[in-house]
């Protein structure tokens, strides 16, 4: 049996380096792919003593040009590949009246048409070989919808139909397909954000609150994986919410506008 191959977009920090980690773990090559190529040098560095093969690559989801453009370089040294994890993404904040037109087209070309243009470049890729797994990075608030994360949540809603479609189309197939949608937990997504200086803060607060870390998640997110589980919900509490969330929208509706009141947010 081969040596099992992943791609990891945005590899080069928080849950991309985790869950190359975890995978290199568990003894598979890992392309560790960045927007920037030095991150994704030291995730590949600090990835040395699991002894596995892997390789850093510089890519922009944001790209089409550059997806394909990686997707080949790893086919070339590769020729297949076994997972790919759609996880770059970026953040923003601010209220529908007032988050600009070119934050909402950055949002939705990274979170969303990133995650496209990934399955797009490999799903090909994965039906000639006749085996795989897609997994797409999305988030809790797709399905939340929270004041003040518009762009964001469409974007990651976006990420979450698109998974679904993708199931049906590959159902009876050996491809499988995963979405993965945590809640916040410490990252530094925030170090990028377009957002005003108190939605940041407010972000800030619910990941420093979080019992989970990167690896935590990623472990989760593995293991998931391996057993072929669709929707993942790895941060604690998110599934008891996303069940209230469906069967009873109009409470969780009025626990969301709750919490979004005590936590505040700028204007």
């Amino acid at each position: 049996m081969h040596e099992k191959r992943v791609v990891i977009t945005g590899a080069g920090s928080g849950l991309g380096r985790a869950l190359a980690f975890c995978f290199a773990e568990n003894g598979w090559r890992v392309a560790c792919a960045d927007i920037r190529l030095d991150r994704a040098q030291d995730t590949v560095r600090l990835m040395r003593e699991f002894g596995v093969g892997a390789m850093a690559l510089k890519v922009d989801v944001g790209s089409d040009a550059s997806m394909e453009a990686m997707r080949d370089e790893i086919l070339a040294a590769w020729d297949g590949v076994d997972c790919v994890v759609n996880n770059a993404g970026v953040a923003c904040a601010g209220s529908v009246a007032q988050t600009s037109l070119d934050d909402w087209r950055w949002t939705l070309n990274i979170d969303l048409m990133g995650v496209v243009r990934g399955c797009h470049a490999f799903l090909p890729v994965l039906l000639e070989q006749g085996s795989g797994h897609l997994v797409n990075i999305a988030s809790f608030a797709g399905f939340a919808n929270a004041p003040r994360m518009g762009a964001y949540s469409a974007a990651k809603a976006g990420v979450i139909s698109l998974s679904e479609t993708l199931r049906a189309e590959l159902a009876g197939s050996k491809v499988n397909v995963s979405v993965v949608c945590p809640a916040f937990f410490p990252t530094n997504l925030m170090d990028t954000a377009r957002a005003p200086e108190s939605d940041k803060a407010t972000a800030k607060k619910f990941m420093a609150k979080a019992t989970q870390n990167a690896d935590d998640i990623a472990a989760i997110i593995y293991r998931e994986i391996q057993r072929g589980t669709f929707l993942v919900l790895p941060t604690k509490g998110e599934r008891g919410r996303w069940r209230i969330k469906r069967f009873a929208p109009e409470l969780f509706f009025r626990k969301l506008v709750a919490l979004a009141g005590k936590a505040g947010g700028g204007t």
